[in-house]
């Protein structure tokens, strides 16, 4: 059985900042705010849009990491599973 992409996410946060990430970001809105504070003590910039902010049944949101001018976003219907895919983009390729 393949992995889901929530295990996926949580292995890549973990190469990447060990025993650092916060517990269940990528399930929990809180914990991947914790995760961005991280991302922030590190020199990014993090910002989260809502992409459907009028729709009541509808829902898409945007994380966004910046630094020395380079943009790493993620968009996802899960703000803590979109925030967390963006900040393994922003690890990755800083």
């Amino acid at each position: 059985m393949s992995e889901s992409i929530p295990e996926i996410l949580e292995k890549q946060l973990k190469h990447h900042l060990g025993e650092a990430v916060p517990a269940h970001a990528v399930h929990d809105i809180h914990a991947a705010l914790d995760l961005s504070e991280i991302l922030k003590a590190r020199g990014f910039s993090f910002q989260l849009k809502d992409l459907c902010p009028k729709s009541q049944y509808e829902t898409r949101w945007r994380a966004i990491f910046l630094k020395d001018g380079k943009k790493f976003f993620a968009d996802d219907p899960q703000s803590s599973v979109a925030v967390c895919t963006a900040a393994v983009d922003a690890l990755t390729h800083q």
